[in-house]
């Protein structure tokens, strides 16, 4: 009965333990966002001139449009990185900060799907450098808003 006990209060505290680490690695970014579109070389076009309005560097981070993906780092870069191909990953993993590029709201929780974003700027929820990008990019596009997701931060997959 002592054992079966033990082993009752081992598994309650292991699944605990897993829960929390779980809810831990889940954080809520933040995503200013100028503009959405379905074509992808249309919004590109419009990302450069939103970075020369705004005077914000152009970052499109090597990506490229991918019919099954939406979009893909290149094949070179997949190869390099030992990545399959196509492989997209979001903006908001490790690269907070302020910058225009062209995300694929598919790979974003909460995002309507199979839309080519121009994002300006991304954060932790709360982040003030979040609303202050907002403000600034306002005063050149009144459309502009922050969009929140939810992204797990301990493995992508």
């Amino acid at each position: 009965m002592k054992t079966y006990f033990l082993l009752i209060i081992f598994l309650l505290f292991t699944i605990k333990v897993s829960a929390q680490e779980e809810s831990e690695s889940i954080v809520s970014k933040g995503f200013v966002l100028v503009a959405a579109g379905k074509n992808y070389e249309a919004i590109k076009k419009q990302a450069s001139e939103v970075a020369k309005k705004i005077n914000y560097k152009l970052n499109l981070r090597d990506l490229e449009y991918n019919k099954d993906e939406g979009l893909s780092f290149t094949k070179d870069i997949c190869d390099e990185q030992g990545m399959e191909y196509p492989t997209y990953i979001p903006r908001g993993y490790w690269d907070s900060g302020e910058y225009v590029s062209v995300e694929y709201s598919s790979a974003y929780e909460g995002f309507t799907p199979g839309y080519y974003l121009i994002i300006v700027s991304s954060h932790d929820k709360g982040n003030p450098e979040l609303k202050a990008a907002l403000q600034h990019v306002k005063k050149y596009y009144k459309s502009a808003y922050i969009k929140y997701a939810d992204m797990e931060m301990g493995y992508l997959h």
